[in-house]
């Protein structure tokens, strides 16, 4: 897919109403739908984890990152984790595409 395409299907994602979202959504090619869906859930999951490794203060994280001041930390862990987690369930998917 060339930066035209993808530039047309943002400039239309950014004009429309909340009623037309489906019907963008849809639009796209199915492969990408098929992608985008594998890597939010993947994110999800991943800050899940995350939130509740920080909730059971596994290795003291919860306190390390009690002590950052700036929260930068604490941004750096989630986007990575969400980062990771997302390719490997996208990653997954795509492998299990030929399997019935």
């Amino acid at each position: 897919m060339d930066s035209g395409r993808v530039a047309h299907y943002v400039q239309r994602w950014l004009k429309t109403g909340a009623f037309a979202m489906r019907r963008l959504w849809m639009s796209l090619p199915k492969l990408i739908r098929f992608m985008l869906v594998h890597i939010a859930n993947g994110m999800v999951i991943g800050c899940s984890f995350l939130l509740v490794l920080i909730w059971f203060d596994v290795a003291g994280l919860a306190g390390l990152l009690e002590s950052d001041t700036s929260g930068l930390a604490t941004f750096l862990l989630f986007f990575q984790t969400a980062l990771t987690f997302g390719a490997v369930s996208m990653g997954v998917a795509v492998m299990h595409l030929g399997e019935d």
